[in-house]
């Protein structure tokens, strides 16, 4: 056997895998992508994901990706691994930290598929700028996207006090102390009496006394909104930061109606933050 056959062969047989590799994965079409932020944990069902192309620095902790496409209909259901890249404003990538996959359902032609990919530690912001994503299938991209990372004014005029996060959690009694919360965004609705809200705030030592009165607004499922839950955060002259909270509700359980609800808290009658949950 010549030189020259025995290099054709051998290219052959390097090409042959990757060749019937992809003939195995069907042709992907109208592919779609969405973006959506949330805390850590298992991803947001459908109905809590709150879809955007700008997300805030210090508010965003992590920022989930779904993907969707149609194709011709297989006879056996096939699950295809999904890998999702990153791109910073400095240029740098970072891979998705949790899998992802995209499956095909045997003799159904749509799909879609969501994961929580990226996120920062509860210490850290995002760095401000624009960010790119781009999910694969076997080293064929598929899905693509652009957000941009915004670092808002402060929520306090004349300081770098932000309103870094929002949280709920079951009150029984008295409004528990911060180390007692067991926070959550779903409550049973024959348990439940009241839920408390908490604020993170994020600052530098105010060297001076600060009170800042905050009002957060639960709107229910059918529209109606409760009067607010109101707070103040003081937050000493030393302090890097704080939390304040609050709580609504009723001294008997079973009166809060199942759906999702929306909490929007406002600083000066502006809107400062939104997060939701769900009683069930």
């Amino acid at each position: 056997m010549n030189s020259l056959l025995r290099s054709c062969l051998l290219a052959c047989a390097v090409l042959l895998p990757l060749w019937a590799r992809a003939a195995e994965m069907p042709p992907l079409s109208a592919a779609t992508i969405r973006l959506f932020e949330q805390a850590d944990g298992p991803v947001l069902p459908f109905g809590r994901r709150v879809y955007g192309s700008h997300f805030d620095a210090t508010l965003t902790r992590m920022i989930g990706v779904e993907i969707g496409a149609t194709y011709p209909a297989p006879d056996e259901t096939t699950l295809l691994p999904v890998v999702c890249t990153l791109t910073k404003p400095d240029g740098s990538k970072a891979v998705a930290g949790r899998e992802m996959s995209f499956q095909l359902f045997a003799g159904e032609t749509l799909s879609s598929s969501a994961n929580v990919q990226w996120g920062v530690p509860d210490e850290e912001d995002w760095d401000p700028g624009d960010y790119g994503v781009d999910c694969a299938v076997e080293d064929q991209s598929v899905w693509q996207s652009r957000f941009t990372v915004v670092l808002n004014p402060p929520d306090i005029e004349d300081s770098d006090i932000r309103v870094a996060g929002l949280r709920f959690f079951p009150v029984h009694d008295e409004l528990p102390a911060k180390a007692d919360r067991q926070y959550t965004e779903s409550f049973e609705a024959a348990d439940t009496r009241r839920i408390g809200v908490e604020l993170e705030f994020t600052h530098s030592p105010p060297g001076r006394t600060v009170t800042v009165p905050v009002a957060c607004h639960y709107y229910w499922p059918d529209g109606q909104v409760m009067p607010p839950a109101e707070m103040r955060y003081e937050p000493g002259p030393t302090w890097p930061g704080g939390y304040s909270a609050a709580n609504m509700g009723w001294d008997t359980a079973g009166k809060w109606p199942v759906g999702h609800y929306v909490v929007v808290c406002l600083i000066a009658g502006k809107p400062v933050v939104v997060n939701r949950f769900e009683v069930r």
